[in-house]
């Protein structure tokens, strides 16, 4: 039977988990990918890391996510993460749109979204929070990019798309990658490809932060004049930063990164259909992925775990609803799956090499 967890690690994380194991004192940052509804497989592995693996912690422990990834991670830096979680996961899988929502509507939706995550006190307590130091990546639009209007967005995505083609580099008219990170020394200071504005994260700049990670173009409207930050138009994370090609590469310690495809990640959005462009091997030496099989996966409802195609394919909330929680359920088996192979500090056996 084919196991329902794959665990993958990069030349210097294997090596120590075949010489050491594995413990949760090892990590130094965890990672939280960008992706729609696809986190909802995920949701279960949050639940036992918060409530478990890093209930103890002492230490700071970096987060660093980018679109729904950012808005889970945002949970992890709270007082009570498990009651964020749950408020988060209520609200994500209750979007309920009208049948031709434009994007202002599902703007309305993802503002919810964010004060059910944030709560009465959530932005306070995530910047002053010691130990889970909370980190986010945004997309300035440039030009035609940072409109509203559907047509002019829309040729402005193009052409970031079409600058994509020739190189990551070459987006930089159309896009610049923002780096909101926590009041404290930021976990990365090198950003290949397309530079970083470094923005601090305060109280007031961190709930626009986190909308605008998640404001997917032209689905979602954009963010406009983040405090703190240079004027204009902010949108997904995910547009320079989708699965992470950065060197995230701690000195002392080791990456965690709970992701929802057993393959290569890539960078950007417009990576998507580049099967050439992975993200750089060098930049996981020290990651260990943790992500559902593809047998398992093929096990959930439609043959695949949640996806935003499930917005269109199943317009019904009630069919969605209930496709989405059949799936959450059954993903509860990837954190039992993962708690077993801790308890039994199995990691050696079960780990493998990264599979690009």
């Amino acid at each position: 039977m084919q196991p329902a967890l794959k665990i993958f690690a990069g030349a210097d994380a294997l090596a120590h988990i075949r010489e050491n194991g594995l413990s949760p004192n090892d990590i130094e940052m965890v990672l939280g990918a960008s992706g729609g509804p696809k986190w909802l497989s995920l949701a279960a592995i949050d639940r036992y890391l918060i409530s478990e693996w890093f209930q103890q912690r002492q230490r700071p422990l970096h987060l660093l996510g980018t679109s729904a990834g950012g808005w889970r991670l945002a949970c992890y830096a709270q007082n009570e993460p498990l009651k964020a979680h749950a408020r988060f996961q209520e609200a994500y899988m209750g979007q309920n749109y009208s049948e031709k929502a434009d994007a202002l509507e599902v703007g309305a939706g993802c503002r919810h979204i964010l004060s059910e995550i944030l709560g009465a006190n959530g932005a306070h307590e995530i910047i002053h929070n010691p130990v889970m130091r909370y980190n986010t990546l945004v997309a300035r639009c440039r030009g035609l990019g940072g409109s509203e209007n559907k047509v002019l967005q829309g040729i402005g995505m193009a052409g970031a798309m079409g600058s994509n083609l020739i190189a990551r580099s070459a987006m930089r008219p159309w896009v610049e990658r923002v780096f909101f990170h926590h009041p404290q020394k930021p976990p990365i200071d090198h950003f290949p490809h397309l530079p970083a504005k470094h923005v601090a994260l305060t109280e007031e700049n961190i709930g626009p932060a986190i909308l605008a990670t998640g404001a997917i173009p032209l689905a979602i409207s954009g963010v406009r004049n983040i405090p703190g930050a240079p004027r204009g138009t902010y949108r997904d994370g995910g547009i320079t930063d989708y699965q992470f090609d950065l060197p995230v590469m701690p000195e002392n310690g080791y990456v965690l990164y709970p992701h929802y495809f057993a393959r290569p990640p890539i960078g950007g959005w417009f990576d998507k259909k580049l099967k050439w462009r992975t993200a750089s091997r060098e930049y996981y030496r020290r990651t260990i992925i943790v992500a559902p099989s593809w047998e398992f996966a093929a096990t959930l409802p439609g043959g695949r775990i949640p996806d935003l195609q499930d917005f269109y394919d199943l317009p019904d909330y009630g069919q969605r609803r209930t496709r989405w929680n059949t799936a959450v359920a059954e993903c509860e088996r990837l954190a039992d799956t993962l708690a077993d192979i801790h308890q039994r500090q199995a990691w050696a056996e079960v780990a493998e090499p990264l599979p690009w």
